[in-house]
């Protein structure tokens, strides 16, 4: 008998979510504002541009799950200011992967069109923890307005982050 519900991607949330119950020790987190510097639309030539971002992360609400906001930049002008939430999954007591969705507000400036104001980022990232709380890690983002849009190309970035408590 086979089971249609079980494939690879629902093991593999299934051991990401029990090896953050598993690792994670209640400590007080402290909430996080994170400085990123990486590339814009990453995937394609024409629009590849440096970007800077900074996004504040409140402390966990609800076990690790965190409110965020952030504002990114790119060096043609273009912009994006969302809000959402992230859920740190603790690897190991030193490593984290957090997913995060962050709806939000895109600009062009002199960059890439992207067929509609609103945005939706969905993110994964990578960070080593240290004892201040501190984190070090990567970040790859995916912008796409759903199909809300005159057109929908979308645009991946790839960042480097420090992540500071407060």
């Amino acid at each position: 008998m086979r089971f249609r519900w079980i494939s690879p991607s629902w093991i593999i949330a299934s051991c990401l979510c029990w090896s953050s119950l598993v690792a994670y020790e209640p400590c007080n987190a402290p909430a996080l504002l994170q400085y990123g510097i990486g590339i814009f639309n990453t995937r394609r030539q024409r629009h590849r541009q440096p970007q800077g971002s900074i996004e504040y992360k409140w402390k966990p609400v609800i076990y690790t799950l965190r409110p965020i906001v952030g504002l990114m930049l790119t060096q043609k002008g273009s912009g994006y200011v969302y809000g959402g939430a992230g859920l740190d999954l603790f690897l190991s007591k030193r490593l984290v992967l957090t997913p995060s969705f962050a709806p939000g507000f895109y600009w062009r400036g002199n960059g890439k069109e992207l067929g509609f104001p609103l945005e939706f980022r969905s993110s994964i990232e990578l960070a080593a923890v240290f004892k201040t709380h501190a984190r070090f890690g990567v970040q790859f983002y995916h912008i796409s307005n759903a199909s809300l849009g005159f057109k929908n190309p979308g645009e991946e970035s790839f960042v480097l982050f420090l992540a500071l408590p407060l």
